[in-house]
């Protein structure tokens, strides 16, 4: 018992029931103390220092803290292209306003001198344009020769008496997997913008097609990431068919990959096919199952940084804050040298690792590991705070990557960044009805975010993959000038 020696004295000299009830009592008070402490720390979670998201952080006024030292300023930053509307030379209608008498004493204007012209342009939209029908008529002729009937062909995407042609289809595609407006609103659009509707299960039908026409972009995907430099990892829960599923992203600056999978760990991944035949640098969080894979890891410090910011409004201590600076300070000298074509000189990287080593050894010792009771039987946790130094010792290299590597970014944003589309899908519609439906939005979502990152026009995109040319990622030509349409049909 840890009681002041004239306390335990005067313990000692109640009666053994009394005694052990005080034992009691004093273990209990330890057992929830604790327990208080946990649930303190897991209500001062948030997005700046957990990996919650933001929008689960509620109304109320953010504590500004010492480590946000960095930040932006509202309206445009230095550097920002702007975008202000300017007078086109080549209007496209011009409207001529002449005075035809004179505002003082009301004489006829028609002969007299132009002084000056002054110019205002207005931007506005044409009326949409209405559905437009196209009639394919096959003729049988007999022949005269020997009486066989023969048919004209019909072109190969005509295929039913009435269907809609592969631009409504693209816009119809645009609309509901792209700005994810909900099949509902989007036969509205169509009704009011261009005088036809169609039904959400048009919609349905049209998005299943897309997916089997899009098969052979989703082979060519995995390949090419396959054998990326360097990848980034993401996963986030969706629900289907009311049960919790999990959709994983692997992605580059050029190219996007989403997987829908009943299972979050290697199970999963494996499944994909990406992780475990590729070599590079994975960028992700410190999920385990990503650490199962042979490949080189690095280790998103803006998940770091989080951490430590928690671990320095619990517990107040120095080392967390000289972390976070040091990391940010890594992040600023590798942006310089970079932006000049060179690596960080070896002397700064030596004098950053060393910072970091001395900073994480102040953390383990104000942060001892737990004591052992021999009176308890299994291991005692270490808490968070030993647990992320230990993590941050243990995997030095892998954090501290992006200072050694010049194609190692700093955090993993690129993933976070392509995997935020599906959770405002998930936002908007709640969850999906059906497993092959949600696949094969999520592979129709992958295209629509390549072809973007390659500067193609996503309703081009989308037309030419429904007439059977989808976009490839093994080209390296740009296309993004011409009708990536018209070349695929070159191509063929």
């Amino acid at each position: 018992m840890d009681f002041p020696e004239e306390l335990k004295a005067k313990i000692l000299e109640c009666p053994p029931e009394v005694i052990a009830y005080i034992v009691h009592l004093h273990e209990r008070i330890d057992q929830l103390e604790s327990r208080v402490k946990e649930l303190e720390s897991r209500l001062n979670l948030n997005s700046r220092n957990s990996g919650k998201p933001p929008s689960s952080d509620g109304y109320a006024k953010k504590n500004r803290n010492k480590s946000d030292s960095r930040k932006k300023y509202p309206g445009g930053q230095p550097g920002h292209k702007g975008t202000t509307l300017r007078q086109s030379p080549h209007p496209d209608h011009i409207e001529y306003h002449k005075p035809h008498e004179c505002s003082k004493c009301g004489h006829s204007l028609v002969s007299g001198k132009i002084l000056g012209i002054e110019k205002r342009q207005v931007f506005d939209l044409p009326p949409p344009p209405t559905i437009e029908i196209t009639e394919h008529q096959s003729f049988t002729i007999c022949c005269p020769h020997c009486g066989l009937k023969t048919s004209g062909d019909f072109p190969e995407d005509v295929t039913h008496p009435v269907q809609y042609g592969s631009r409504v289809k693209s816009y119809l595609t645009y609309f509901s997997h792209h700005q994810l407006i909900p099949y509902e609103r989007v036969t509205e659009i169509c009704s009011v913008l261009f005088g036809f509707s169609v039904s959400p299960g048009t919609i349905v039908n049209l998005t299943h097609n897309l997916a089997k026409k899009l098969q052979s972009f989703k082979d060519d995907i995995v390949n090419v990431l396959q054998n990326e430099p360097v990848i980034h990892n993401d996963e986030t829960g969706v629900r289907v068919e009311g049960k919790l599923h999990w959709l994983h992203v692997t992605c580059t600056p050029n190219l996007t990959h989403y997987s829908l999978q009943r299972k979050r760990g290697k199970e999963g991944m494996d499944n994909i096919g990406i992780l475990p035949e590729f070599h590079g640098i994975s960028v992700h969080d410190f999920w385990g199952p990503y650490l199962s894979y042979s490949c080189e890891h690095s280790f998103c410090c803006a998940h770091i940084i989080r951490e430590l910011i928690r671990v320095e409004e619990e517990t107040s201590q120095k080392w967390p804050y000289d972390l976070i600076e040091l990391l940010l300070g890594a992040k600023e000298n590798k942006e310089i040298f970079h932006g000049v074509g060179v690596p960080i000189p070896p002397i700064i990287r030596t004098s950053l690792m060393e910072s970091y080593d001395e900073l994480i050894q102040i953390g383990l010792d104000e942060n001892p590991p737990p004591v052992v009771d021999e009176v308890k039987r299994g291991r005692k946790k270490k808490g968070f705070v030993r647990n992320l130094l230990e993590r941050l010792k243990e995997w030095r290299e892998s954090v501290l990557r992006f200072i050694n590597d010049p194609l190692v970014p700093f955090d993993n944003n690129q993933a976070e960044r392509d995997i935020r589309m599906m959770k405002v899908k998930m936002k908007i519609s709640g969850g999906f009805r059906s497993f092959d439906t949600a696949s094969a939005i999520a592979l129709i979502r992958s295209y629509i975010s390549t072809i973007r990152k390659n500067g193609i026009n996503v309703i081009e995109g989308i037309v030419s993959a429904f007439h059977n040319f989808p976009w490839s990622p093994n080209r390296t030509k740009d296309i993004s000038g011409e009708s990536l349409l018209s070349q695929n049909l070159a191509l063929a």
